[in-house]
């Protein structure tokens, strides 16, 4: 399913969201609650005195949950440019670029940990302007300090607008499974696989927020919309038709 690519309004990127979540559940949903629900029965059994399960879910969580992150990220981001991907390719190609992530994630990590023992203000300030750093990582294969700058950017000058964002998407996602969680908790045997997957999918909606909104602070400040626009109608007079899944050359 195409989308119109172009800046979007404060609403319209949440409401977008909303709707590449819905159009591709499937898809977004099996790829997060894969990870997501093995995690959050194992954290919440720790959190219930199993100490040992609760062990385990926290080193599957440092382990995979990247993983799903990489994976999710690839997917929306193909979805939203309206390229083939299913829940198989898009980790297959969690392995082409694992090892970068990774290292720019430990980066990411350490810095943020040093800013906010050295005042807790700064820390908030550099976990806003490096909100993007996934979207970055995946679609433009950037890895490290550039990642980091190539963020920081993005989101130079509307750096409320994306704070904003990040809270209002934040209770969108997490009021709802709040509620639905409290529901759960009186299902016997099923009731923590539910509240799981609830949970999964509600982390889900937030992980599209922040694609559509890359492409979004790329479509304002490069005319990225544009360059697809021409580059589909280069292919269309290369092929004779419309493709429909003609590729944007990414910023170098």
């Amino acid at each position: 399913m195409a989308y119109n690519i172009r800046p979007l309004s404060f609403g319209e990127i949440l409401d977008s969201s909303f709707t590449v979540l819905r159009d591709n559940f499937v898809l977004l949903a099996g790829i997060s609650v894969v990870v997501g629900v093995p995690v959050e029965l194992t954290l919440g059994a720790g959190a219930q005195g199993h100490f040992g399960v609760g062990l385990v879910g926290l080193l599957i969580a440092m382990i995979f949950e990247p993983i799903m992150v990489i994976a999710f990220t690839t997917a929306v981001a193909n979805v939203y440019l309206d390229r083939p991907v299913t829940i198989a390719s898009a980790y297959r190609s969690v392995g082409e670029v694992f090892t970068p992530i990774i290292g720019t994630i430990l980066l990411t990590d350490v810095l943020l940990l040093l800013a906010l023992l050295a005042l807790f203000v700064p820390g908030i300030y550099f976990l806003i302007c490096w909100i993007l750093v996934f979207p970055v990582m995946i679609v433009e294969h950037r890895f490290g300090m550039t990642a980091l700058r190539r963020s920081r950017e993005l989101v130079r000058g509307v750096w409320w607008r994306t704070f904003g964002i990040l809270v209002v998407a934040s209770l969108i996602a997490r009021v709802p499974a709040l509620v639905l969680n409290m529901f759960w908790a009186f299902i016997p045997i099923l009731g923590p696989i539910l509240t799981a997957t609830t949970s999964s999918i509600a982390e889900a909606y937030g992980l599209v927020v922040f694609v559509i909104y890359y492409f979004d602070r790329r479509c304002r400040i490069e005319d990225f919309d544009l360059r697809l626009l021409a580059e589909q109608i280069r292919a269309e007079g290369a092929t004779g038709g419309v493709s429909a899944s003609a590729q944007p050359t990414s910023a170098n």
